[in-house]
């Protein structure tokens, strides 16, 4: 019997994360110091809803964002411009195929006025709804990758993964935001600051804004994350991370 306790307690010595619950705040700053011990104590501890708080402070940082983009005029001419163009594109084909009248069209065209309140609704309401659908995506598509890798898991975890990690990428944003401000473009920290969208190309341009430091940050902590609570090796989801995020880079530049 004592024999028993004695090693009941080596056993409990020897792994102290299962009887340590992070608080909340524990959590949001550790997965910017020390993301691994972070991962690893929350994937031994009873199960816990991470994910809800940070996500909601990366709604409010996108709203933030946001009204920090509709108060330069610059930008917001420069984004609609663009659009614009795009969106006349289409609306010229479709109008071709007889899929629009042109009485659509302009309907549809005054509807895109930056001082307009569908505008900001877009804005917006984009900015609160954004996180929580980018999180159930992200976190669908690496439910299917650990069940693939036969990985032990809860998926609170994943969810507690990519909500505590979306904090770097909402603190990114906003930081990309003050920077595309101050250089009257749009810009990100990375490789689009050294080049312009006039000297590269538009999807060249819009490639490299998107390889940013803060987007790596992103994805380099979420394959950690899934390392840890999936039980699965740093390879396998990092190959699974990082290949879903070039395949998005790539065919959101080049494909549309």
């Amino acid at each position: 019997m004592n024999e028993e306790n004695t090693n009941l307690e080596e056993i409990n010595s020897e792994d102290p994360l299962q009887n340590e619950q992070l608080s909340t705040a524990d959590a949001m700053s550790g997965v910017i110091t020390s993301p691994a011990e972070t991962f690893e104590t929350i994937a031994v501890t009873p199960k816990k809803n991470y994910w809800l708080l940070p996500v909601l402070i990366c709604a409010l940082i996108g709203l933030a964002t946001s009204f920090l983009f509709m108060q330069d005029a610059e930008l917001v001419d420069k984004t609609m411009e663009k659009q614009k163009k795009k969106m006349m594109e289409k609306f010229e084909q479709n109008i071709k195929d007889g899929k629009m009248t042109q009485e659509q069209v302009d309907k549809a065209m005054e509807s895109m006025n930056p001082k307009g309140m569908f505008f900001k609704i877009m804005g917006f309401g984009g900015a609160i709804v954004g996180p929580f659908i980018i999180l159930l995506l992200l976190s669908v598509i690496y439910l299917i990758a650990l069940k693939i890798f036969k990985a032990e898991f809860e998926f609170t975890n994943i969810l507690n993964v990519v909500g505590l990690a979306m904090l770097i990428a909402a603190i990114g944003n906003l930081i990309s935001m003050v920077v595309s401000i101050l250089k009257g473009d749009f810009s990100t920290i990375g490789p689009g600051l050294l080049f312009s969208e006039a000297a590269v190309g538009e999807k060249t341009y819009s490639l490299l804004t998107k390889i940013d430091v803060f987007s790596i940050w992103y994805y380099f902590v979420i394959a950690i994350g899934l390392s840890k609570i999936g039980k699965i090796s740093f390879v396998q989801s990092a190959s699974v991370v990082f290949g879903v995020w070039i395949v998005y880079i790539f065919v959101s530049s080049f494909a549309f």
